[in-house]
Parts: C-alpha cells; sequence; structure tokens
C-alpha cells in the first residue's frame, strides 16, 4: 500500500485535526486535488487519517499512478505560474491559495516521507526558468481523451507515470490505437530548471510497432535468405549468423 500526504501548518503550529480546516474548505480542496491527479484507472485512493501537531492529511492507493502525479502536481504548484498549470492543476492551486491565504504553507510527502514541494506563496519560484528535452517512449495507450471539453486532450501510456498532450489532429489519428496496440512514442518534454522535473509533455509523432515477427517483416520486404534467419528472434541473432558465415 502507497501512502503519500500533505501537511497544512503556519509558524506558530496552530493547527491539528480537531482545530483544523474548515470540513467545507477541506471537501472542496480534495475533490480539485483528486482531478488533477486522476489517472485515469478507477483505482481507490482514500483518506486514511488526519493527524499530527500541524493538520496532514495521509492518502492510500495500490495505484503508484496517483502517487506519481500526486508529487508533479505539487512541484508544478511549488515552482510555477498559475497560468502556466493545466486546468486541473490550475483548480487545485486555486482551491489551495484560498486556504493558505497569507498564513499557512503546505507541504506535500511522498512514500518515503520525503518532503517533494513546499509551498507558501503560489507561484513563488515563477523565474526559475526551463529547458527541453526528447524522448522516445514505448506502450499501449491506455487513456485518450480529457476530463471536460475545455481541456487540452492527453494520452496515458501504460507503464509511464505522465500525460502526454496532444492536438486534436493526433486525437483523431491515435483513436484506433487506443488500449490495442503497442506504439513508439516521440515526446517534447518541458522540464524545470530548478530540480529537472517534467513539466508538461507535448506528443511530436508516433508509429505503431508491428505485431509480426522479425521474419515475418523481413518476408515483406522480398528475398529473404531464410535458412540464414530460422530461429532467429533478434537483429543481433541475425547479424551474428550473417558474420559467423565469412
Amino acid at each position: 500500500m502507497i501512502k503519500f500526504s500533505i501537511k497544512i501548518d503556519d509558524e506558530s503550529h496552530s493547527l491539528s485535526k480537531e482545530n483544523g480546516i474548515d470540513i467545507r474548505d477541506i471537501g472542496g480542496l480534495l475533490e480539485s486535488l483528486f482531478d488533477a491527479i486522476d489517472n485515469g484507472t478507477g483505482n481507490k485512493i482514500t483518506l486514511g487519517q488526519i493527524r499530527g501537531n500541524c493538520y496532514a492529511l495521509d492518502f492510500y492507493s495500490n495505484d503508484t499512478g496517483y502517487l506519481d502525479n500526486f508529487i508533479l502536481v505539487h512541484k508544478n504548484i511549488e515552482q510555477i505560474e498559475i497560468g502556466d498549470l493545466q486546468p486541473e492543476e490550475q483548480r487545485y492551486a486555486t482551491k489551495l491559495k484560498s486556504i493558505l491565504g497569507q498564513k499557512y504553507y503546505l507541504k506535500a510527502y511522498d512514500n518515503d516521507n520525503t518532503e517533494v514541494a513546499a509551498i507558501t506563496e503560489i507561484g513563488k519560484r515563477s523565474s526559475i526558468g526551463y529547458y527541453y528535452t526528447t524522448d522516445a517512449i514505448y506502450g499501449i495507450v491506455t487513456e485518450l481523451g480529457s476530463p471536460s471539453l475545455s481541456a487540452k486532450k492527453h494520452i496515458c501510456v501504460d507503464g509511464i507515470p505522465y500525460k502526454v498532450y496532444i492536438t486534436k489532429e493526433q486525437d483523431s489519428e491515435l483513436k484506433k490505437y487506443y488500449s490495442t496496440q503497442k506504439l513508439r512514442v516521440e515526446v517534447l518534454q518541458k522540464r524545470s530548471s530548478y530540480d529537472g522535473h517534467i513539466i508538461r509533455s507535448e506528443l511530436e509523432s508516433f508509429v505503431p510497432i508491428s505485431d509480426k515477427t522479425l521474419s515475418d517483416n523481413l518476408e515483406s520486404e522480398g528475398y529473404i535468405d531464410f535458412e540464414l534467419i530460422k530461429e532467429t528472434n533478434s537483429i543481433e541473432d541475425i547479424l551474428n549468423r550473417i558474420y559467423a558465415n565469412r
């Protein structure tokens, strides 16, 4: 079971589970937090307890995707302006800002109880700057679309702990591959100059990976010495056969 937490406190440690944040505010905060970290799996996530000499909320789940998104959302809110956040992150940040005001701060903790973000003033590190990297990821698209008509569309790829945002045209092209075929996906990643975490990923291109065997793919290309590649499983095997015959 995975545990991750937020702690709301002030310099005098005036909050506790008995004297904490009004339930009406916490209800809205939890709802917006879930929308921001939801990975579309439908797996359960629970509020396990409220504890400590502050106002600490512990969340529990068996889904590591919630933890990955939890860390990403709080790092983003800590480091960049509200206007640069995704719509779900913006709603959570706005609700959080109304609760913290000028008095409280929030710290977020991962499964090892390691602090992953400390938020006092929303957007306080807005001048951190960014840099970009590219990466190729492989997997099956497990989520496609957006939570609302106004939100930018995205995909989730099995085994990849972040969303990849897509255009309307890419959304149409990807529909026939949704949950059916493994893809090679090229992504452009916007990263924080402060700690290098991925703030946002955009889809640049994708290609389906064939379910055919290596022999099938080679046969479609024309004449092949099939005795040479018989019972091989990789390019390395074929190269070994070629050089062994020289």
